[in-house]
């Protein structure tokens, strides 16, 4: 049997997983800024509140019922 044979098999196997960790990294990341520019639209989409003519409105939370 030939170590030079089995290490050098480790080795590739080791540098593929790398690869593919470092791929799933990179894919992730993408997919999590899609995510946030979605976000930033559709937040940025809703029109703010406008409490204009009642400025009375929505300022205190009834707790007890």
């Amino acid at each position: 049997m030939d170590i030079n044979s089995i290490a050098s098999g480790a080795v590739s196997q080791a540098a593929a997983a790398k690869t593919g960790d470092a791929v799933g990294v990179t894919v992730a990341k993408k997919a999590m800024n899609i995510q946030a520019d979605a976000a930033a639209q559709l937040i940025s989409s809703v029109a703010p509140a406008s409490n204009a003519s009642e400025p009375h409105l929505g300022n205190n939370i009834n707790v007890r019922a």
